[in-house]
């Protein structure tokens, strides 16, 4: 895995979403179910992700996780690629905006969701 490679080489598994109604209880069991950190919000506009950070952040904060919304906690200026772009702009994408999943936008369409794991593993396996 070389810094100019395009991300679209790391994104391989399908976008995982929740709607934006779900419950944080209901999303966090989406994430274990799929083994995934972040999920795409569906029915918002612009484009909401929820990460495992975001649920974390609204229960420390007193939110039920059987009435708080996952739309109501995303986040909604989310940072995203192409995957045209190389690695090396994904890489300074999330340590700038400290991230650890970024979605990879093509044609204004979710293609993919680049995680840290993703990264990790493509340079474990160099």
């Amino acid at each position: 895995m070389k810094r100019d490679e395009p991300i679209r080489t790391l994104v391989t598994r399908p976008v995982v979403k929740v709607h934006h109604e779900a419950t944080l209880r209901e999303a966090a069991e989406t994430f274990a179910t799929e083994s995934i950190g972040a999920a795409v919000v569906r029915g918002t506009d612009p484009l909401g992700v929820l990460s495992e950070r975001d649920i974390v952040r609204a229960l420390s904060e007193g939110a039920d996780p059987d009435q708080e919304r996952a739309g109501e906690v995303m986040t909604e200026e989310v940072a995203s690629v192409a995957p045209a772009e190389p690695l090396s702009r994904a890489l300074r994408l999330m340590l700038d905006n400290e991230i650890r999943h970024l979605p990879v936008i093509e044609d204004g369409v979710v293609v993919g969701m680049l995680s840290a794991r993703d990264v990790l593993g493509a340079l474990a396996d160099q």
